[in-house]
């Protein structure tokens, strides 16, 4: 599973995207699943898999009950949260805010903060949702962990599934590239196997660490190109960039990168008539802690080239954003693509340079 982008400000925004009559359609059986950032109430339009429903505890004692709302990619598919026996949840005090934070396999790490009515403060809990094909997805509180951290060094916490404490180790960073001046701001977490962990800021680089080493230690690498102009998307790039894992050992980056009408790399003299073209280009890393580590560049599709792939046709011709790589296949990314006011979803093979399929985008909350 694959966290798709949030696309709207707010977290308790959750598309629901309808398949468009594109020439591939939607795959009735998706071999990896787009999860949207935010977390909707279960109300009566919500559209979920009740096999997909699991239930928990607060730690502050509140019943708390999850359910997936299954689609396959372009589409998002989107988690549902309910608070049944509640009486106080209804209320016009009572927040919640729900969030997806990280997601690996068949596990999904769910962040809620919640103010019931009747509470003047806000609860953060975390919870591991899995999956499994033989017995009903489970829902489990993680603990608080405890003690101090550690201003002057890295510090490291870590939860075993299963376990009810957290582990706390003091990891040394090794820089093998220069770090920004300015820190790094992690924009998400990409679990590669089971062995490495990368916490990416997507403006700048990311750094990894190998969870199988005895001595755990951490590593900074640099990104295969640093923004000049990001359309101005923010310091994070996360509306241009992503990254994911490729098999056990390396990770693939896509960046969407303007260009001028003459093919190159924008200048401050670039006509305005040059603000929405683009390139998309994915590279691949190998991950070592020890060796020297080279990004190989993959491909390259050019705004113009997508433009005049069939399936596309009756698309906007405007940039597109919040690309999301799919874990069941690198070359594959989705897209999205906008213009006054409606979205849609564009599924891409940036290798074959072939578009799969399409989705129009819409927000059922604001249709509820």
């Amino acid at each position: 599973m694959r966290l798709g982008s949030p696309h709207q400000n707010g977290v308790d925004v959750v598309p629901r995207c309808v398949p468009a009559g594109s020439p591939a359609g939607a795959k009735k059986d998706p071999s990896w699943l787009m999860l949207n950032y935010g977390i909707a109430r279960w109300n009566d339009s919500a559209v979920a898999d009740a096999k997909t429903v699991a239930e928990s505890r607060t730690s502050t004692g509140q019943l708390l009950r999850v359910s997936l709302g299954l689609a396959a990619p372009p589409a998002s598919s989107f988690f549902y949260y309910d608070w049944p026996g509640s009486a106080t949840a209804g209320d016009e005090d009572s927040v919640t805010h729900g969030y997806v934070f990280a997601a690996h396999g068949d596990a999904v790490l769910l962040k809620v903060d919640h103010k019931l009515g009747g509470s003047s403060n806000f609860t953060d809990d975390s919870f591991v949702y899995k999956t499994s094909a033989a017995e009903p997805p489970l829902l489990s509180l993680l603990p608080y962990p405890a003690g101090k951290l550690q201003t002057d060094t890295a510090t490291m916490w870590m939860h075993r599934l299963g376990s009810h404490e957290w582990e706390k180790k003091q990891v040394p960073i090794v820089v093998a590239e220069e770090v920004p001046h300015d820190g790094l701001n992690s924009c998400t977490t990409v679990p590669v196997g089971d062995r490495f962990m990368c916490w990416v800021d997507y403006h700048s680089g990311f750094v990894v660490c190998d969870m199988a080493e005895e001595s755990l230690k951490l590593r900074y690498v640099e990104l295969p190109m640093i923004p000049e102009d990001d359309f101005g998307c923010g310091t994070n790039n996360r509306d241009t960039r992503d990254m994911c894992a490729v098999g056990d050992s390396a990770v693939r980056f896509v960046s969407i990168d303007p260009r001028c009408c003459c093919g190159h790399s924008p200048s401050t003299s670039a006509s305005s008539n040059s603000d929405e073209l683009f390139v998309v280009t994915t590279w691949t890393l190998a991950l070592t802690m020890e060796k020297p580590m080279v990004w190989v560049k993959e491909n390259k599709l050019d705004c113009e080239e997508l433009w005049a792939l069939p399936g596309y046709e009756g698309l906007p011709r405007t940039l597109v954003e919040f690309p999301v790589l799919s874990s069941a296949d690198p070359d594959v990314v989705c897209f999205i693509v906008r213009e006054d006011g409606e979205d849609w979803k564009v599924e891409v093979d940036t290798r074959n340079k072939v578009v799969l399929s399409t989705a129009h985008w819409t927000d059922v909350l604001k249709e509820a």
